[in-house]
């Protein structure tokens, strides 16, 4: 099984446990496949460096550098152009796209959880994942 985590997932958690926490230890223990772009890598690499300062009495796991290592990196070169409101989510679909995943995992209940699929990828948070993985 073959997946795309949004940057909201990997930041959850690179910080706290629960649901995106169990995905990634997931991925970290080969239960399925992570797919990265590098505009993806580069976004979850800035959104943790900013969030180490606004949480720099929490404990960070260095899930961004185990994704830049071991993900699958592919190279979008079809584009989602206008596919959700928000265009910052583009690069996701963009990834899952270019890496024919099963699933889009997120936490983005506003933009991209609405679509519920993309390009008859389903998109699910990190709980409904979760069941999948167990149900496999």
């Amino acid at each position: 099984m073959k997946v795309v985590f949004d940057t909201n997932v990997v930041a959850s958690a690179s910080f706290w446990r629960g649901a995106p926490f169990d995905c990634l230890a997931a991925w970290a223990q080969g239960r399925c496949v992570a797919a990265v772009s590098s505009n993806l890598l580069a976004e979850y690499h800035e959104t943790i460096e900013e969030l180490r300062l606004d949480y720099a009495d929490r404990n960070c796991v260095e899930w961004v550098e185990a994704l830049t290592e071991s993900a699958e990196l592919v190279f979008p070169t079809d584009r989602a152009t206008g596919a959700t409101i928000d265009p910052d989510d583009e690069m996701i679909l963009e990834c899952a796209l270019a890496a024919e995943v099963d699933f889009i995992v997120t936490g983005d209940r506003k933009h991209l959880l609405p679509l519920r699929h993309f390009s008859d990828i389903p998109i699910v948070s990190p709980a409904e994942f979760l069941r999948h993985l167990r149900a496999k």
